[in-house]
């Protein structure tokens, strides 16, 4: 009787302190200086508890062309789009400016030879959206002179390819000291990419040609302007959900919206994430979240962290209700973020159902025996999927399939027992004698 009567005390204990904590159960690293770009899948991390899809450098490329179909006329700037890796080589306290993209006034490709520096720095820089994957920096401005002028080339209804409006960009980097001039062709028939690059000084001329085909279910493949090689360096985009990256974003300042380089992360086109503010992640469910879907590839972004000057902190009243591609919805609160060499994103997340607010769907869940100093089996109405056994920490310990748990070579105490059902996830105390 005093062993069922602590039982029950301690796990009312335990559910508050471990409810309130919501303590991290996965992570992310992008490395020294967050140099990896991180895909990652929620459905991988919850069958595998381990959500890591693929991890690519981010600094060793320039340009993103699409790989993707334009869908017209539903989504025509889906495969014109070239994005720019602006933040490549920028580093302020070393006085390094990043990569610039900018179209030059008055120039046409009937001058190509004659292009030179003069003026570049009073020119805008372009910049590729971050709320959608196909606004680019080449497609700037579009769609306001039309829905079939995507700013760089202008589609042709004839022959159905995309044809060069005669614009020069310049790619360039001051702080490294060079310069490439661009003028994109033309897409043909939505399948092949023709596109001029070459020095400013009229060398290193390269016809460059890219065939959507040799890249199937990508969204982009990627380009060095200074080596001159193409780099296949993402996932399926079937494979993954979220991607820790760094990029652009623009940020409120003194009233107005600036682009800034930040680290964080992005969704595929296929994911929707809706933020919850103001409650924390112990006290918003999808039974009681106000938030709704933000279309945005950035809605998770980058501002659940803010420096204080030595370390990061945490925004711990941002919750994310983010749904995959097939439809299931996963809740997720960023834990911690270290820069630096480190790189690193701590964060809790779980499958997030409307049955885990049933109380009778957890009392349905039980272990027994309990206190226990071996096997402990868990009985369920529902399916299980995964068993998982965590100490106080949120440190693992154990994860098995199967519908009971080996506690015998755990020491004395309490631990967390984690069981993934077809209902979402259900907490419950273990005490191991």
């Amino acid at each position: 009787m005093k062993k069922i009567l602590a039982l029950a005390l301690l796990s009312i204990s335990l559910s508050g302190v471990y409810g309130q904590n919501c303590p991290a159960n996965d992570s992310v690293t992008m490395g020294p200086g967050s140099g990896t770009d991180v895909y990652y899948s929620l459905k991988k991390a919850k069958t595998t508890g381990n959500g890591l899809v693929s991890s690519s450098a981010n600094n060793n490329w320039h340009l993103a062309i699409s790989v993707q179909a334009s869908n017209f006329p539903y989504n025509p700037a889906n495969g014109v789009a070239i994005r720019v890796n602006s933040v490549l080589g920028e580093n302020p306290q070393a006085g390094m400016t990043g990569t610039t993209l900018v179209k030059l006034s008055g120039a046409n490709v009937s001058n190509w030879r004659n292009v030179d520096t003069t003026g570049l720095n009073s020119l805008p820089e372009l910049l590729d959206s971050d709320s959608t994957w196909n606004l680019s920096a080449f497609t700037s401005g579009y769609p306001k002179a039309g829905p079939f002028n995507f700013i760089w080339g202008t589609y042709n209804s004839n022959n159905h390819n995309v044809e060069s409006n005669g614009n020069v960009y310049v790619l360039y980097n001051k702080s490294a000291n060079w310069y490439k001039k661009i003028n994109v062709k033309e897409v043909s028939y939505d399948t092949m990419w023709h596109i001029i690059i070459s020095n400013i000084d009229n060398t290193d001329s390269v016809y460059l040609k890219v065939d959507k085909k040799n890249y199937p279910n990508r969204m982009f493949v990627y380009y060095n302007v200074l080596t001159n090689q193409i780099l296949d360096r993402e996932p399926d985009t079937d494979k993954w959900d979220l991607v820790w990256t760094k990029y652009k974003a623009m940020i409120d300042f003194n009233g107005s919206k600036v682009p800034y380089s930040v680290t964080g992360v992005l969704s595929n086109p296929g994911v929707k994430v809706a933020k919850n503010l103001g409650k924390k992640c112990n006290e918003v469910w999808l039974a009681n979240k106000t938030a709704k879907i933000n279309p945005s590839i950035s809605a998770i972004g980058s501002d659940w962290k803010t420096f204080t000057g030595t370390a990061y902190a945490i925004t711990d009243t941002f919750v994310y209700f983010i749904t995959d591609r097939d439809t299931q919805t996963y809740k997720m609160t960023m834990k911690s973020f270290a820069g630096g060499s480190k790189g690193k994103t701590t964060f809790n997340f779980y499958q997030a159902t409307l049955g885990l607010e049933n109380s009778n769907v957890v009392e349905s869940v039980s272990l027994y025996p309990n206190p226990s100093n071996g096997i402990v089996r868990i009985n369920a109405d529902l399916a299980i999927e995964s068993i998982s056994i965590m100490d106080l920490q949120g440190q693992m310990l154990l994860n098995t399939k199967e519908n009971f748990v080996d506690a015998s070579n755990l020491s004395a105490g309490i631990y967390v027992v984690l069981i993934q059902t077809e209902a979402g996830l259900i907490k419950k105390t273990l005490i191991k004698e």
